[in-house]
């Protein structure tokens, strides 16, 4: 025989369930929208605009870019094959030996950059210094350029195929639990808890990307080190594309809440109407 207690007891249970799935579609909408800022970060036209700034800063090519070319130009009029390496740049870039000889200084810069960036994105960080086969990358992991060759390196094609089939799978994790959350829910308050379960992934997420924003900015700032404050400074463009992402997605999330809550307001009047109705109508007549 079912007791008072336990029936009493029926809607709390259904409404902490109903929680829990909010709270859990909250968490996969969190590690998707993380994964899609990773894609998007990844993907071949930002990453390469990335790596082509950082290889600027990383190799000063403004500096070294008249030497580059002089040296360019005379090895092309001294050699006799098809094509020429570009010397004094850590990442081989071949020119053909007629255009070696022609090419002007924004040019020559364009190539480098936008060839060195496609390489470290097809390569990874291993192109670097490819021109030296005895050369030898020992860098201190924990050290500003340890973390810079990590960083550059997450910038590549075979991250942006992981990164998209994490996608794939984390949002159809999302739709599975954001279709419990319609089904668990009535009425115009299903709007509410999709509302909420997404501002519920956006608000933390916009507030971390504003941290590394600030962490960023503050560490360029403080940063006497002009190529590190450089390299800085390019974390901090990059961030604002996740910073740009969340601020987005939690103004659609407090939408849907607003929205979904005038919709409730509007379903209980009508509810209360509908009930007022139905009382005078089965009222007797005087």
């Amino acid at each position: 025989m079912t007791g008072p207690g336990l029936i009493s007891a029926v809607p709390l249970l259904r409404r902490a369930f109903q929680w829990l799935l909010v709270t859990l579609f909250a968490l996969s909408l969190i590690a998707f929208f993380l994964v899609i800022n990773a894609m998007q970060l990844t993907s071949p036209g930002t990453a390469q605009r990335i790596l082509s700034r950082a290889v600027a800063d990383l190799t000063e090519i403004d500096a070294a870019l008249p030497t580059i070319q002089a040296d360019l130009a005379e090895e092309a009029q001294a050699s006799q094959q098809a094509t020429v390496t570009v010397p004094h740049f850590p990442i081989a870039v071949e020119l053909p030996r007629a255009e070696a000889t022609t090419i002007s200084t924004a040019e020559l810069r364009s190539r480098l950059l936008s060839e060195a960036a496609a390489a470290i994105y097809k390569d990874g960080m291993s192109v670097w210094a490819a021109d030296d086969p005895e050369a030898k990358q020992n860098i201190d992991l924990l050290s500003p350029e340890g973390a810079v060759q990590r960083g550059l390196g997450l910038l590549s094609d075979d991250n942006h195929h992981a990164l998209r089939i994490a996608a794939i799978v984390l949002g159809l994790i999302s739709f599975i639990l954001g279709g419990l959350v319609f089904v668990s829910t009535k009425g115009m308050s299903r709007v509410v808890a999709l509302g909420a379960g997404l501002l519920g992934a956006a608000v933390p997420s916009l507030t971390a990307a504003v941290a590394a924003r600030f962490v960023f900015f503050t560490a360029s700032e403080d940063q006497h080190d002009y190529l590190i404050a450089r390299l800085l400074d390019l974390g901090n463009d990059a961030s604002w594309l996740a910073l740009r992402n969340y601020t987005i997605l939690t103004l659609v999330g407090l939408w849907l809440v607003v929205l979904g809550f005038g919709l409730v307001l509007v379903e209980i009047r009508q509810r209360a109407i509908s009930a007022a109705t139905a009382v005078d109508n089965s009222s007797p007549e005087a």
